[in-house]
């Protein structure tokens, strides 16, 4: 009897050991402790009905053998993204070079998945998503099913929410209006994609209109007169015209200059405050970034989504 409480209470203890280590990885993925805690009341129930006294101790230290073995193989089968990935975020509404998909494909590419996957190679597996915006941004910030912002540019109101890593791409800011613009553009604000950081671009949100949803809806509401025009970086809105997002049939035609008074924005990854870990991930990223970038490694990953 005290032989098999002992067998039940150093496999218990094994078993405890092995989920707490699953749990407590250099950062949580956001389902990872919930799935341990579970898995961990399931053996614990399962431990009691593995103790009724008409079985022999051997048999008994055989059940309890067999029931930790059990728990181990059900944490071995839980899918990876639940114990091993970091998940990253970007627009749904195409943004090259850094996010985007090719028409009629669901696989998500760029140059943003394309760091970030070399950055964390040697730690954890990645997962990108695309969704709306504003809801990358809100999910993020959580911390739980999302942890990462791809291609963000800084603000004062986003560094209360976020720790940014270092810089991994620097763009260029530039206006795009009507070949044949309206007589009262001047006084029109700029239209503009919702959860967007317009303050890169030296405007305040009294300045644009930001209820686009993506770049179609911008630019109907573009064409029919309701703005002035809008702004974006060079290099998406050139990769935007090589998807075909731009060059669609009944779109304006638009001409594009450097916007005034601006300098190239940098653009970092982006981690929740609210994230355990984050301080860590950032760290590990940022050294990561400049390995990559001291060893030229960047240059060939950007210019295989410029072209």
């Amino acid at each position: 009897m005290v032989e098999a409480l002992v067998a039940d209470v150093l496999c218990g203890q094994k078993c405890i050991q092995c989920l707490r280590h699953a749990a407590c990885l250099t950062w949580p993925p956001p389902l990872e402790k919930p799935v341990a805690m579970m898995v961990l009341l399931v053996f614990r129930v399962a431990l009691r009905r593995w103790r009724p006294g008409w079985l022999t101790s051997g048999r008994r230290m055989r059940r309890a053998s067999m029931g930790c073995g059990g728990v181990l193989m059900v944490m071995v089968m839980l899918p990876l993204p639940l114990r091993a990935a970091v998940v990253a975020c970007g627009g749904d509404n195409q943004w090259p070079p850094s996010s985007y998909r090719l028409p009629g494909s669901s696989v998500v590419q760029g140059y943003s998945p394309d760091v970030l996957r070399a950055a964390l190679a040697d730690r954890v597996g990645v997962e990108v998503r695309l969704m709306p915006f504003a809801r990358c941004l809100a999910a993020a910030e959580q911390g739980r099913q999302v942890q990462l912002v791809m291609a963000a540019s800084y603000s004062p109101e986003r560094a209360q929410r976020f720790l940014f890593t270092r810089s991994y791409l620097q763009l260029q800011p530039v206006q795009l209006t009507l070949t044949a613009p309206l007589a009262a553009a001047a006084r029109l604000p700029w239209c503009g994609l919702n959860g967007f950081n317009y303050r890169a671009f030296g405007l305040s949100p009294a300045q644009v209109d930001a209820g686009s949803a993506n770049y179609p809806d911008l630019l109907r509401k573009l064409q029919a007169g309701h703005c002035r025009g809008f702004v974006e970086y060079r290099e998406v809105w050139q990769g935007l015209q090589k998807l075909g997002v731009a060059v669609a049939a009944g779109n304006p035609p638009l001409e594009m200059k450097p916007l005034p008074d601006s300098s190239p924005v940098r653009v970092h990854f982006m981690i929740s405050r609210q994230m355990a870990g984050a301080e860590r991930l950032r760290e590990q990223l940022d050294r990561a970034l400049l390995r990559l970038e001291a060893s030229g490694q960047l240059t060939p990953m950007l210019v295989r989504h410029l072209h």
